[in-house]
Protein backbone atom coordinates (compact mmCIF):
# COMPACT_ATOMS: atom_id res chain seq x y z
CA UNK A 1 0.00 0.00 0.00
CA UNK A 2 2.48 2.58 1.01
CA UNK A 3 4.75 1.48 -1.88
CA UNK A 4 1.82 2.51 -4.10
CA UNK A 5 0.55 5.60 -2.44
CA UNK A 6 4.01 7.50 -1.90
CA UNK A 7 4.37 6.75 -5.92
CA UNK A 8 1.52 8.97 -7.08
CA UNK A 9 2.62 10.93 -4.09
CA UNK A 10 6.34 11.92 -5.91
CA UNK A 11 4.62 10.95 -9.92
CA UNK A 12 2.80 14.37 -8.87
CA UNK A 13 5.65 16.10 -8.87
CA UNK A 14 6.99 15.02 -12.26
CA UNK A 15 4.15 16.18 -13.79
CA UNK A 16 3.57 19.61 -12.09
CA UNK A 17 7.10 20.56 -11.74
CA UNK A 18 5.90 23.40 -9.53
CA UNK A 19 4.91 20.38 -7.02
CA UNK A 20 7.17 20.03 -4.18
CA UNK A 21 6.47 17.85 -1.48
CA UNK A 22 6.58 20.04 1.83
CA UNK A 23 4.83 23.12 -0.22
CA UNK A 24 2.36 20.42 -0.92
CA UNK A 25 2.19 20.02 2.69
CA UNK A 26 2.76 22.93 4.12
CA UNK A 27 -0.44 23.96 1.77
CA UNK A 28 -2.67 21.77 4.28
CA UNK A 29 -0.53 22.50 7.48
CA UNK A 30 -2.28 23.99 10.44
CA UNK A 31 -1.26 25.69 13.00
CA UNK A 32 -2.57 24.38 16.80
CA UNK A 33 -4.00 26.80 19.17
CA UNK A 34 -1.62 28.84 20.95
CA UNK A 35 0.56 32.37 21.09
CA UNK A 36 3.22 32.19 18.27
CA UNK A 37 6.56 34.19 18.98
CA UNK A 38 8.97 35.02 16.42
CA UNK A 39 12.39 36.58 18.62
CA UNK A 40 14.33 38.49 16.53
CA UNK A 41 18.13 39.37 17.15
CA UNK A 42 17.70 42.84 19.16
CA UNK A 43 15.32 40.13 21.28
CA UNK A 44 11.76 42.01 19.51
CA UNK A 45 9.42 39.76 18.74
CA UNK A 46 6.53 39.09 16.26
CA UNK A 47 3.68 37.39 18.01
CA UNK A 48 0.58 35.25 16.07
CA UNK A 49 -2.16 34.14 18.20
CA UNK A 50 -3.80 31.06 16.68
CA UNK A 51 -7.58 30.83 18.68
CA UNK A 52 -8.57 27.86 16.17
CA UNK A 53 -7.27 25.85 13.81
CA UNK A 54 -7.07 28.10 10.52
CA UNK A 55 -5.76 30.80 9.86
CA UNK A 56 -5.95 33.43 6.98
CA UNK A 57 -4.13 33.05 3.42
CA UNK A 58 -1.43 35.06 1.75
CA UNK A 59 -0.19 36.55 5.48
CA UNK A 60 3.91 36.47 5.30
CA UNK A 61 4.14 36.31 8.90
CA UNK A 62 1.58 32.81 9.19
CA UNK A 63 3.14 31.43 6.09
CA UNK A 64 6.56 31.73 7.75
CA UNK A 65 5.19 30.03 10.98
CA UNK A 66 3.82 27.15 9.27
CA UNK A 67 6.86 26.51 7.87
CA UNK A 68 9.15 26.76 10.89
CA UNK A 69 6.42 24.96 12.62
CA UNK A 70 6.19 22.10 9.94
CA UNK A 71 9.73 21.52 10.87
CA UNK A 72 9.81 21.80 14.00
CA UNK A 73 7.04 19.46 15.51
CA UNK A 74 7.47 16.22 17.30
CA UNK A 75 6.25 12.90 15.39
CA UNK A 76 4.45 11.70 18.07
CA UNK A 77 4.74 12.29 22.19
CA UNK A 78 6.54 9.16 22.20
CA UNK A 79 9.21 10.39 20.30
CA UNK A 80 10.10 13.55 22.82
CA UNK A 81 13.36 15.41 22.58
CA UNK A 82 13.09 16.16 26.47
CA UNK A 83 12.99 12.73 28.61
CA UNK A 84 10.18 14.59 30.25
CA UNK A 85 8.20 15.59 27.98
CA UNK A 86 7.15 18.53 28.63
CA UNK A 87 9.08 20.76 25.43
CA UNK A 88 7.11 19.89 22.26
CA UNK A 89 9.86 21.03 19.75
CA UNK A 90 12.57 18.91 18.18
CA UNK A 91 15.53 21.40 17.62
CA UNK A 92 17.89 24.23 18.71
CA UNK A 93 16.21 26.87 16.87
CA UNK A 94 12.33 26.37 18.90
CA UNK A 95 11.20 26.07 22.28
CA UNK A 96 7.31 24.64 22.25
CA UNK A 97 5.42 24.09 25.85
CA UNK A 98 1.77 24.06 27.25
CA UNK A 99 0.57 27.13 28.46
CA UNK A 100 0.54 25.59 32.19
CA UNK A 101 4.13 24.52 31.80
CA UNK A 102 5.06 27.97 30.78
CA UNK A 103 2.86 30.29 33.04
CA UNK A 104 2.28 29.39 36.62
CA UNK A 105 0.17 31.28 39.69
CA UNK A 106 2.59 33.90 39.69
CA UNK A 107 4.28 34.54 36.69
CA UNK A 108 6.93 31.90 35.05
CA UNK A 109 5.98 28.94 36.04
CA UNK A 110 8.82 28.00 38.92
CA UNK A 111 9.99 24.29 37.02
CA UNK A 112 10.30 25.71 33.69
CA UNK A 113 14.00 26.23 34.02
CA UNK A 114 14.86 22.70 34.99
CA UNK A 115 12.52 21.78 31.70
CA UNK A 116 14.62 24.26 29.27
CA UNK A 117 17.82 23.34 30.66
CA UNK A 118 16.86 19.23 30.55
CA UNK A 119 15.69 20.27 26.84
CA UNK A 120 18.74 21.99 25.71
CA UNK A 121 21.01 18.85 27.14
CA UNK A 122 19.55 16.69 25.37
CA UNK A 123 19.54 18.18 21.72
CA UNK A 124 23.51 17.43 20.86
CA UNK A 125 23.29 13.47 22.65
CA UNK A 126 22.42 11.00 19.98
CA UNK A 127 19.80 7.92 21.56
CA UNK A 128 22.07 4.95 20.28
CA UNK A 129 24.36 3.70 17.80
CA UNK A 130 21.74 3.03 15.35
CA UNK A 131 20.84 6.69 15.15
CA UNK A 132 24.21 7.80 14.88
CA UNK A 133 24.57 5.49 11.77
CA UNK A 134 21.62 6.78 10.70
CA UNK A 135 22.78 10.47 11.13
CA UNK A 136 26.54 9.49 9.75
CA UNK A 137 24.61 8.03 6.85
CA UNK A 138 22.73 11.00 5.81
CA UNK A 139 25.54 13.23 6.72
CA UNK A 140 25.07 15.09 9.95
CA UNK A 141 27.78 16.09 11.98
CA UNK A 142 27.01 16.11 15.87
CA UNK A 143 25.01 19.52 17.08
CA UNK A 144 28.26 22.25 18.32
CA UNK A 145 27.76 22.73 22.07
CA UNK A 146 28.77 26.52 21.99
CA UNK A 147 25.88 26.92 19.61
CA UNK A 148 23.40 24.85 21.48
CA UNK A 149 23.87 27.22 24.62
CA UNK A 150 24.27 30.49 22.15
CA UNK A 151 20.67 29.73 20.76
CA UNK A 152 19.37 28.59 24.42
CA UNK A 153 20.92 32.15 26.10
CA UNK A 154 18.39 33.90 23.46
CA UNK A 155 15.66 31.88 24.62
CA UNK A 156 16.21 32.76 28.27
CA UNK A 157 17.00 36.53 27.14
CA UNK A 158 13.01 37.12 26.26
CA UNK A 159 11.37 34.73 28.96
CA UNK A 160 10.28 37.80 31.12
CA UNK A 161 9.08 39.68 27.91
CA UNK A 162 7.13 36.62 26.26
CA UNK A 163 5.92 36.12 29.99
CA UNK A 164 4.09 39.93 29.79
CA UNK A 165 2.89 38.98 26.59
CA UNK A 166 1.04 35.93 27.26
CA UNK A 167 -0.85 37.25 30.22
CA UNK A 168 -2.39 39.69 27.87
CA UNK A 169 -3.67 37.09 26.09
CA UNK A 170 -7.05 34.58 27.54
CA UNK A 171 -5.28 31.41 26.39
CA UNK A 172 -6.35 27.96 27.86
CA UNK A 173 -3.78 25.81 30.15
CA UNK A 174 -3.41 23.12 27.40
CA UNK A 175 -2.80 25.36 24.41
CA UNK A 176 0.64 26.46 23.18
CA UNK A 177 3.40 28.79 23.96
CA UNK A 178 5.39 28.47 20.84
CA UNK A 179 9.06 30.40 20.27
CA UNK A 180 11.31 31.10 17.51
CA UNK A 181 14.16 31.78 16.69
CA UNK A 182 14.28 34.50 13.68
CA UNK A 183 16.98 31.99 11.14
CA UNK A 184 16.46 31.14 7.85
CA UNK A 185 13.39 28.56 6.91
CA UNK A 186 16.62 26.18 5.46
CA UNK A 187 18.02 26.04 8.71
CA UNK A 188 14.91 24.58 10.46
CA UNK A 189 14.61 22.09 7.62
CA UNK A 190 18.21 21.09 7.83
CA UNK A 191 17.52 20.33 11.93
CA UNK A 192 14.26 19.13 11.27
CA UNK A 193 16.44 16.32 9.48
CA UNK A 194 18.52 15.40 12.12
CA UNK A 195 15.37 14.72 14.43
CA UNK A 196 13.48 13.04 12.11
CA UNK A 197 16.25 10.47 10.25
CA UNK A 198 17.15 8.70 13.31
CA UNK A 199 13.19 8.67 15.04
CA UNK A 200 11.34 7.94 11.74
CA UNK A 201 11.73 4.34 12.49
CA UNK A 202 9.28 2.61 14.82
CA UNK A 203 11.78 0.92 16.68
CA UNK A 204 15.30 1.22 15.89
CA UNK A 205 15.49 -1.90 16.89
CA UNK A 206 14.21 -3.83 13.53
CA UNK A 207 16.77 -1.74 11.55
CA UNK A 208 19.22 -3.84 9.19
CA UNK A 209 21.92 -2.87 7.05
CA UNK A 210 21.06 -3.10 3.28
CA UNK A 211 22.73 -2.11 -0.09
CA UNK A 212 25.04 0.04 2.68
CA UNK A 213 21.63 1.60 3.93
CA UNK A 214 20.19 1.76 6.70
CA UNK A 215 16.28 0.13 6.61
CA UNK A 216 13.65 0.35 8.99
CA UNK A 217 9.69 -0.77 9.56
CA UNK A 218 8.15 2.64 8.98
CA UNK A 219 6.17 4.37 11.93
CA UNK A 220 3.17 5.36 9.59
CA UNK A 221 0.20 3.41 10.00
CA UNK A 222 2.05 1.21 12.34
CA UNK A 223 1.47 0.59 15.69
CA UNK A 224 3.47 -1.97 17.16
CA UNK A 225 5.94 -1.43 20.06
CA UNK A 226 7.82 -3.25 22.96
CA UNK A 227 5.14 -3.32 25.09
CA UNK A 228 3.18 -5.27 22.35
CA UNK A 229 5.17 -8.00 21.49
CA UNK A 230 2.44 -9.89 20.36
CA UNK A 231 2.13 -7.72 16.77
CA UNK A 232 5.35 -9.22 16.06
CA UNK A 233 5.18 -12.03 13.48
CA UNK A 234 6.05 -14.58 15.34
CA UNK A 235 5.66 -17.69 12.82
CA UNK A 236 7.57 -15.94 9.92
CA UNK A 237 11.56 -15.42 9.87
CA UNK A 238 10.84 -11.91 9.50
CA UNK A 239 9.24 -10.02 12.16
CA UNK A 240 7.79 -7.04 10.85
CA UNK A 241 5.95 -6.54 7.63
CA UNK A 242 8.47 -4.69 5.62
CA UNK A 243 11.12 -1.99 5.81
CA UNK A 244 12.52 1.25 4.06
CA UNK A 245 14.87 3.41 4.12
CA UNK A 246 15.27 6.62 6.57
CA UNK A 247 14.42 8.82 3.46
CA UNK A 248 11.81 7.28 2.21
CA UNK A 249 10.00 7.54 6.27
CA UNK A 250 10.46 10.65 6.25
CA UNK A 251 8.99 11.16 2.63
CA UNK A 252 5.72 9.21 4.17
CA UNK A 253 5.52 11.34 7.55
CA UNK A 254 5.19 14.19 4.90
CA UNK A 255 2.69 12.47 2.91
CA UNK A 256 0.59 12.03 6.55
CA UNK A 257 0.61 15.28 7.41
CA UNK A 258 -0.38 16.58 4.16
CA UNK A 259 -3.15 13.68 4.59
CA UNK A 260 -4.52 15.23 8.20
CA UNK A 261 -4.76 18.36 6.65
CA UNK A 262 -6.84 17.46 3.85
CA UNK A 263 -10.28 19.61 3.57
CA UNK A 264 -13.13 20.69 1.08
CA UNK A 265 -14.75 23.80 1.45
CA UNK A 266 -13.68 23.77 5.39
CA UNK A 267 -14.73 20.47 6.53
CA UNK A 268 -11.90 17.50 7.09
CA UNK A 269 -12.09 14.69 4.70
CA UNK A 270 -12.30 11.32 5.83
CA UNK A 271 -12.51 9.85 2.34
CA UNK A 272 -11.55 10.06 -0.81
CA UNK A 273 -9.36 8.79 -4.13
CA UNK A 274 -5.41 9.22 -5.41
CA UNK A 275 -5.85 8.93 -9.07
CA UNK A 276 -3.44 6.77 -10.68
CA UNK A 277 -0.97 8.20 -13.48
CA UNK A 278 -1.61 11.32 -15.18
CA UNK A 279 -4.05 12.99 -12.97
CA UNK A 280 -3.42 17.16 -12.76
CA UNK A 281 -4.36 19.71 -11.01
CA UNK A 282 -5.22 17.68 -7.98
CA UNK A 283 -3.84 14.88 -6.17
CA UNK A 284 -6.73 14.13 -4.03
CA UNK A 285 -10.34 13.74 -5.24
CA UNK A 286 -13.99 12.79 -3.27
CA UNK A 287 -16.35 10.75 -5.73
CA UNK A 288 -18.24 13.59 -7.56
CA UNK A 289 -14.75 15.18 -8.97
CA UNK A 290 -13.93 11.28 -10.52
CA UNK A 291 -15.90 11.62 -14.34
CA UNK A 292 -13.78 9.51 -16.24
CA UNK A 293 -13.35 6.12 -15.91
CA UNK A 294 -9.78 5.73 -14.24
CA UNK A 295 -7.46 3.71 -11.93
CA UNK A 296 -7.53 5.42 -8.75
CA UNK A 297 -6.67 4.40 -4.97
CA UNK A 298 -9.51 4.17 -2.67
CA UNK A 299 -8.80 5.27 0.75
CA UNK A 300 -10.47 5.99 4.44
CA UNK A 301 -8.75 8.25 6.75
CA UNK A 302 -9.01 7.42 11.09
CA UNK A 303 -8.45 10.52 12.48
CA UNK A 304 -7.59 9.59 15.95
CA UNK A 305 -4.52 11.18 17.85
CA UNK A 306 -2.66 10.51 14.80
CA UNK A 307 -4.47 10.23 10.92
CA UNK A 308 -4.12 6.21 9.60
CA UNK A 309 -5.55 5.11 6.87
CA UNK A 310 -8.14 2.05 8.28
CA UNK A 311 -9.32 1.30 4.41
CA UNK A 312 -7.19 1.00 1.09
CA UNK A 313 -7.93 -0.34 -2.06
CA UNK A 314 -6.99 -0.18 -5.72
CA UNK A 315 -9.85 0.46 -7.87
CA UNK A 316 -8.46 -0.22 -11.72
CA UNK A 317 -11.60 1.60 -13.32
CA UNK A 318 -13.55 3.33 -11.01
CA UNK A 319 -15.87 5.73 -12.44
CA UNK A 320 -18.37 7.84 -10.27
CA UNK A 321 -20.91 8.24 -13.13
CA UNK A 322 -22.61 4.67 -13.37
CA UNK A 323 -23.13 2.96 -16.59
CA UNK A 324 -26.63 3.16 -16.81
CA UNK A 325 -29.00 5.08 -13.98
CA UNK A 326 -31.07 4.29 -11.22
CA UNK A 327 -35.01 5.36 -11.14
CA UNK A 328 -35.85 5.95 -7.81
CA UNK A 329 -39.60 6.43 -7.99
CA UNK A 330 -42.52 7.27 -6.01
CA UNK A 331 -45.03 4.73 -6.14
CA UNK A 332 -47.61 6.13 -3.66
CA UNK A 333 -48.42 9.47 -4.57
CA UNK A 334 -47.71 11.61 -1.31
CA UNK A 335 -45.21 10.08 0.59
CA UNK A 336 -42.73 13.59 0.21
CA UNK A 337 -40.52 10.71 -1.43
CA UNK A 338 -38.36 12.52 -4.58
CA UNK A 339 -38.85 10.77 -7.67
CA UNK A 340 -35.82 10.96 -9.26
CA UNK A 341 -33.16 9.36 -12.32
CA UNK A 342 -29.93 9.10 -10.52
CA UNK A 343 -26.33 8.05 -12.25
CA UNK A 344 -23.85 9.26 -9.72
CA UNK A 345 -22.72 6.62 -6.97
CA UNK A 346 -22.06 9.34 -4.49
CA UNK A 347 -25.93 10.57 -5.17
CA UNK A 348 -27.14 7.02 -5.04
CA UNK A 349 -25.29 6.48 -1.57
CA UNK A 350 -26.56 9.68 -0.37
CA UNK A 351 -30.35 8.41 -1.46
CA UNK A 352 -30.17 5.21 -0.31
CA UNK A 353 -28.40 6.32 2.82
CA UNK A 354 -31.59 8.43 3.73
CA UNK A 355 -34.80 7.23 2.34
CA UNK A 356 -34.02 3.37 3.17
CA UNK A 357 -31.36 3.19 6.11
CA UNK A 358 -32.89 6.75 7.90
CA UNK A 359 -29.46 8.07 7.76
CA UNK A 360 -27.49 5.33 9.82
CA UNK A 361 -25.45 3.79 6.86
CA UNK A 362 -22.66 6.23 5.93
CA UNK A 363 -22.06 7.31 9.58
CA UNK A 364 -21.69 3.32 10.58
CA UNK A 365 -19.57 1.89 7.86
CA UNK A 366 -16.33 2.07 9.71
CA UNK A 367 -17.68 2.27 13.24
CA UNK A 368 -16.33 -1.31 15.25
CA UNK A 369 -20.01 -0.91 17.36
CA UNK A 370 -22.69 0.32 15.92
CA UNK A 371 -24.56 2.00 18.97
CA UNK A 372 -28.17 0.97 19.50
CA UNK A 373 -29.89 4.52 20.48
CA UNK A 374 -33.81 5.54 20.81
CA UNK A 375 -33.56 5.91 17.00
CA UNK A 376 -31.48 3.18 16.05
CA UNK A 377 -33.12 -0.43 17.02
CA UNK A 378 -30.91 -3.11 17.52
CA UNK A 379 -32.32 -5.22 15.02
CA UNK A 380 -31.75 -2.34 12.38
CA UNK A 381 -27.74 -2.21 13.87
CA UNK A 382 -27.53 -5.83 13.01
CA UNK A 383 -28.82 -4.98 9.10
CA UNK A 384 -26.21 -2.20 8.97
CA UNK A 385 -23.35 -4.80 10.39
CA UNK A 386 -24.89 -7.58 7.58
CA UNK A 387 -25.49 -5.08 4.81
CA UNK A 388 -22.41 -1.96 5.05
CA UNK A 389 -19.53 -3.83 3.44
CA UNK A 390 -22.00 -4.79 0.01
CA UNK A 391 -22.99 -1.07 0.16
CA UNK A 392 -19.94 0.22 0.52
CA UNK A 393 -18.33 -2.05 -2.14
CA UNK A 394 -21.11 -0.93 -4.58
CA UNK A 395 -21.57 2.74 -3.31
CA UNK A 396 -17.73 3.59 -2.78
CA UNK A 397 -15.59 1.02 -5.12
CA UNK A 398 -18.11 0.89 -7.61
CA UNK A 399 -17.84 -2.97 -7.39
CA UNK A 400 -21.51 -4.16 -7.57
CA UNK A 401 -21.06 -8.17 -7.32
CA UNK A 402 -21.45 -8.45 -3.79
CA UNK A 403 -24.91 -6.13 -3.30
CA UNK A 404 -26.18 -7.82 -6.76
CA UNK A 405 -26.67 -11.09 -4.74
CA UNK A 406 -28.04 -9.77 -1.91
CA UNK A 407 -30.23 -6.82 -2.69
CA UNK A 408 -33.81 -8.73 -2.07
CA UNK A 409 -32.62 -9.89 1.21
CA UNK A 410 -30.76 -6.80 2.02
CA UNK A 411 -33.35 -3.95 1.29
CA UNK A 412 -36.02 -5.92 3.04
CA UNK A 413 -33.77 -6.80 6.44
CA UNK A 414 -33.70 -2.90 6.77
CA UNK A 415 -37.09 -2.15 5.96
CA UNK A 416 -38.41 -4.58 8.80
CA UNK A 417 -35.54 -3.64 11.24
CA UNK A 418 -36.83 -0.28 11.02
CA UNK A 419 -40.28 -0.59 11.58
CA UNK A 420 -40.36 -1.48 15.11
CA UNK A 421 -38.75 2.40 15.58
CA UNK A 422 -41.16 3.80 12.84
CA UNK A 423 -42.55 7.46 12.90
CA UNK A 424 -44.31 8.11 10.33
CA UNK A 425 -46.21 5.38 7.83
CA UNK A 426 -44.71 7.59 4.95
CA UNK A 427 -41.32 6.59 5.85
CA UNK A 428 -42.31 2.81 5.03
CA UNK A 429 -43.50 4.28 1.62
CA UNK A 430 -39.82 5.61 1.12
CA UNK A 431 -38.43 2.57 2.07
CA UNK A 432 -39.86 0.83 -0.53
CA UNK A 433 -39.43 3.09 -3.01
CA UNK A 434 -35.93 2.45 -2.35
CA UNK A 435 -36.49 -1.52 -2.47
CA UNK A 436 -38.41 -1.23 -5.61
CA UNK A 437 -35.64 0.76 -7.39
CA UNK A 438 -32.96 -1.19 -6.50
CA UNK A 439 -34.95 -5.01 -7.74
CA UNK A 440 -35.96 -3.08 -10.60
CA UNK A 441 -32.25 -1.78 -11.28
CA UNK A 442 -30.48 -5.45 -10.58
CA UNK A 443 -33.32 -7.26 -12.20
CA UNK A 444 -34.49 -8.81 -9.39
CA UNK A 445 -37.78 -8.21 -11.02
CA UNK A 446 -38.25 -8.73 -14.71
CA UNK A 447 -40.98 -6.46 -14.72
CA UNK A 448 -41.53 -3.10 -13.06
CA UNK A 449 -43.15 -4.22 -9.44
CA UNK A 450 -43.96 -1.09 -8.36
CA UNK A 451 -45.76 -0.32 -11.46
CA UNK A 452 -47.94 -3.59 -11.19
CA UNK A 453 -48.68 -2.87 -7.54
CA UNK A 454 -49.98 0.38 -8.17
CA UNK A 455 -52.00 -0.53 -11.28
CA UNK A 456 -53.70 -3.20 -8.87
CA UNK A 457 -54.04 -0.74 -6.04
CA UNK A 458 -56.16 1.62 -8.62
CA UNK A 459 -58.19 -1.56 -9.69
CA UNK A 460 -58.65 -2.05 -6.21
CA UNK A 461 -59.98 1.42 -5.29
CA UNK A 462 -62.37 1.78 -8.15
CA UNK A 463 -64.17 -1.67 -6.36
CA UNK A 464 -63.82 -0.33 -2.72
CA UNK A 465 -65.42 2.86 -3.42
CA UNK A 466 -68.51 1.24 -5.26
CA UNK A 467 -71.19 2.27 -3.96
CA UNK A 468 -73.46 -0.37 -5.15
CA UNK A 469 -74.49 -2.13 -2.25
CA UNK A 470 -76.27 -5.39 -4.07
CA UNK A 471 -72.52 -5.58 -6.03
CA UNK A 472 -70.64 -8.74 -5.35
CA UNK A 473 -67.26 -7.54 -4.12
CA UNK A 474 -64.42 -10.73 -4.45
CA UNK A 475 -61.00 -10.45 -4.57
CA UNK A 476 -59.66 -11.50 -8.37
CA UNK A 477 -55.90 -12.78 -7.50
CA UNK A 478 -53.23 -12.78 -4.61
CA UNK A 479 -51.54 -9.52 -5.73
CA UNK A 480 -55.12 -7.46 -4.38
CA UNK A 481 -55.52 -9.75 -1.33
CA UNK A 482 -52.12 -8.61 0.10
CA UNK A 483 -52.55 -5.10 -0.80
CA UNK A 484 -56.19 -5.47 0.15
CA UNK A 485 -55.31 -6.84 3.61
CA UNK A 486 -52.18 -4.43 4.34
CA UNK A 487 -54.85 -1.27 3.15
CA UNK A 488 -57.36 -3.34 6.22
CA UNK A 489 -54.58 -3.66 8.69
CA UNK A 490 -53.94 0.03 8.33
CA UNK A 491 -57.85 0.87 9.00
CA UNK A 492 -57.47 -1.09 12.24
CA UNK A 493 -54.43 0.62 13.30
CA UNK A 494 -56.49 3.77 13.07
CA UNK A 495 -58.91 3.44 15.11
CA UNK A 496 -56.81 2.22 18.54
CA UNK A 497 -57.02 5.05 20.78
CA UNK A 498 -53.87 3.65 22.55
CA UNK A 499 -51.79 7.14 23.60
CA UNK A 500 -48.68 5.78 21.52
CA UNK A 501 -48.46 2.89 18.59
CA UNK A 502 -45.89 1.34 17.53
CA UNK A 503 -46.25 0.03 13.83
CA UNK A 504 -44.56 -3.40 14.25
CA UNK A 505 -47.05 -4.46 16.80
CA UNK A 506 -49.86 -4.97 13.92
CA UNK A 507 -46.73 -5.88 11.52
CA UNK A 508 -45.09 -8.41 13.62
CA UNK A 509 -47.65 -10.93 13.24
CA UNK A 510 -48.61 -10.25 9.39
CA UNK A 511 -45.20 -9.85 8.09
CA UNK A 512 -43.53 -12.96 9.49
CA UNK A 513 -46.57 -15.14 8.60
CA UNK A 514 -46.16 -18.32 6.54
CA UNK A 515 -48.86 -18.68 4.85
CA UNK A 516 -51.96 -16.99 4.01
CA UNK A 517 -54.63 -18.38 6.64
CA UNK A 518 -52.13 -16.97 9.69
CA UNK A 519 -52.59 -13.34 7.81
CA UNK A 520 -56.17 -14.23 7.81
CA UNK A 521 -56.30 -15.69 11.57
CA UNK A 522 -54.64 -12.12 12.71
CA UNK A 523 -56.83 -10.23 10.53
CA UNK A 524 -59.96 -11.46 12.83
CA UNK A 525 -57.77 -11.04 15.46
CA UNK A 526 -58.21 -7.69 14.90
CA UNK A 527 -61.45 -7.42 13.20
CA UNK A 528 -63.03 -8.40 17.05
CA UNK A 529 -60.41 -6.02 18.79
CA UNK A 530 -61.94 -2.79 17.14
CA UNK A 531 -65.58 -4.06 15.63
CA UNK A 532 -67.29 -1.68 18.36
CA UNK A 533 -65.70 1.37 16.72
CA UNK A 534 -66.85 0.31 12.77
CA UNK A 535 -70.03 0.91 11.43
CA UNK A 536 -72.10 -1.87 10.17
CA UNK A 537 -73.12 0.29 7.30
CA UNK A 538 -69.66 1.42 6.10
CA UNK A 539 -69.75 0.43 2.95
CA UNK A 540 -66.25 0.62 1.96
CA UNK A 541 -64.60 -1.24 4.75
CA UNK A 542 -68.05 -3.85 4.35
CA UNK A 543 -66.39 -3.80 0.50
CA UNK A 544 -62.64 -4.19 1.64
CA UNK A 545 -63.56 -6.90 4.30
CA UNK A 546 -65.18 -8.85 1.46
CA UNK A 547 -62.20 -8.95 -0.68
CA UNK A 548 -60.02 -10.08 2.09
CA UNK A 549 -61.89 -13.03 3.03
CA UNK A 550 -63.13 -13.97 -0.25
CA UNK A 551 -59.75 -14.88 -1.34
CA UNK A 552 -58.72 -19.01 -1.16
CA UNK A 553 -56.02 -20.02 -2.96
CA UNK A 554 -56.04 -23.38 -4.54
CA UNK A 555 -52.31 -24.21 -3.60
CA UNK A 556 -50.27 -23.51 -0.49
CA UNK A 557 -48.31 -19.96 -2.00
CA UNK A 558 -45.83 -17.80 -0.50
CA UNK A 559 -46.41 -14.81 1.12
CA UNK A 560 -45.87 -11.35 -0.75
CA UNK A 561 -44.69 -9.14 1.55
CA UNK A 562 -44.10 -6.33 -0.76
CA UNK A 563 -47.61 -5.98 -1.79
CA UNK A 564 -49.15 -6.55 1.60
CA UNK A 565 -46.59 -3.86 2.93
CA UNK A 566 -47.51 -1.76 -0.12
CA UNK A 567 -51.11 -2.05 0.80
CA UNK A 568 -50.23 -0.57 4.40
CA UNK A 569 -48.25 2.27 3.27
CA UNK A 570 -50.61 3.36 0.49
CA UNK A 571 -53.42 6.11 1.23
CA UNK A 572 -56.13 4.03 2.56
CA UNK A 573 -59.02 3.90 0.14
CA UNK A 574 -61.41 3.30 3.12
CA UNK A 575 -60.79 7.06 4.26
CA UNK A 576 -60.71 8.51 0.75
CA UNK A 577 -62.33 11.85 0.35
CA UNK A 578 -64.35 12.29 -2.80
CA UNK A 579 -65.76 15.53 -4.06
CA UNK A 580 -69.25 14.89 -2.84
CA UNK A 581 -68.85 15.67 0.91
CA UNK A 582 -72.28 14.87 1.97
CA UNK A 583 -71.89 11.07 0.91
CA UNK A 584 -72.55 9.06 3.65
CA UNK A 585 -69.29 6.75 3.16
CA UNK A 586 -67.53 10.14 4.31
CA UNK A 587 -68.74 9.49 7.48
CA UNK A 588 -65.68 8.47 9.05
CA UNK A 589 -63.18 10.17 7.71
CA UNK A 590 -61.22 11.82 10.56
CA UNK A 591 -60.95 15.50 10.70
CA UNK A 592 -57.12 15.31 10.72
CA UNK A 593 -56.54 13.48 8.17
CA UNK A 594 -55.51 14.44 4.43
CA UNK A 595 -56.48 12.56 1.34
CA UNK A 596 -56.70 8.60 1.69
CA UNK A 597 -56.16 9.16 5.65
CA UNK A 598 -52.05 9.30 5.33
Amino acid sequence: MFKELLQEFMNHQVQDTKFDVDTIVIQNYKLKPGLYFRIRENNETDCYFVKKSTAPDNDPLVEWFKEADFASTLIEMNKPIDPKKQIHSNNIYTLFCKHDVFIGERGINPDLMEHIDRYFDALPKIKDKKSEEILATAGYQPLNTETVEECKTKFLNVLDAIKDMIIQYDIKDNSYVKLFLDVSLEKYQYESGRYLLPRIFNSNNYNIMMDEQVIGLSNANMGMNAKKPYLEHKTTQFKVPYRITAEDGVLLHKFFLWLNGLELEGKTLYTGYIPVGVHLPGLFAVAKDIKVRSSAMYVNLDRGINVTIDDYDFLPRFNNSMDKPIRFKDYFESSNYPSQKLNKLNEVETHINLYLYGGHLIRNYYTERVKVTDNLSRELAVQIVTSRDAMHDWLRKGNEVPIRSCVDKVSMGVLLARLQNLEYVSALAQMLNVRLALLNYFNKEENDMGYVMEETYLSLKDKVLSKNKNEHIACQNSLEFYIAAGQILYYYFSLSEAQKMHYDVFLRGIVSAKNIQTIKDEHYKYLHKYSYAIDYNNQRFNNMLSIVTSYAPENEESIDRDALLYGFAANNIIYFKDDDKSKQDNNEVKPDENEGGK
